[in-house]
């Protein structure tokens, strides 16, 4: 029998840890975090908007300012003729030629505080003068913002703009 030598080493390895490939999440967490706070202090910042309020710059508007006081929604009517062809757009009881509807509507607007514009339409009228009636409310947004620059005697580019919304209604909003 063959004796083993004290102090004879054996030469077996011992088995290795195998690597982990885990991903450290402590800094990704914290990167994720700090971005969470960023947007969240951002958030106000970003979707804050800008108030004017301007008288209507001139008489002739005077009395369909008169009609549609700030305390009332401003209601755009769209009412269409007998036999179809023609739209009527009415605000109050004042109506509206097409030509002008975007110019009055925004002279309007830019006197209110919330700058929002109601298109009423009976389920009857066709949906291309309720289109044009949506239309109208959206142009008026460049008429507020013209009034807005040419009251700050600045050019329209270097003043933030300011949004007419256009909200469609499927109720009738009562006048009185």
């Amino acid at each position: 029998m063959a004796s083993k030598k004290k102090g004879a080493r054996s030469f077996k390895r011992k088995p290795k840890h195998a690597v982990s490939p885990d991903m450290n999440v402590t800094p990704l967490v914290d990167v994720v975090l700090v971005l969470l706070i960023i947007f969240m202090v951002l958030a106000p910042v970003v979707s804050a908007h800008y108030l004017a309020r301007l008288p209507p710059p001139d008489d002739k508007d005077q009395a369909l300012a008169e009609a549609n006081p700030d305390n009332k929604p401003l209601v755009l009517r769209v009412e269409a003729e007998r036999d179809a062809s023609e739209a009527v757009y009415k605000v109050g009881s004042i109506e509206l030629s097409p030509d002008e509807a975007a110019e009055r509507l925004g002279r309007l607007a830019a006197g209110r505080d919330d700058k929002v514009i109601y298109v009423d339409a009976s389920e009857q009228t066709p949906y291309g003068f309720v289109l044009q009636a949506m239309s109208f409310a959206k142009d008026s947004e460049d008429i507020v913002n013209g009034l807005v620059a040419e009251k700050a005697g600045k050019d329209a580019a270097e003043l933030p703009r300011l949004r007419v919304t256009a909200v469609l209604v499927t109720k009738e909003i009562p006048v009185q």
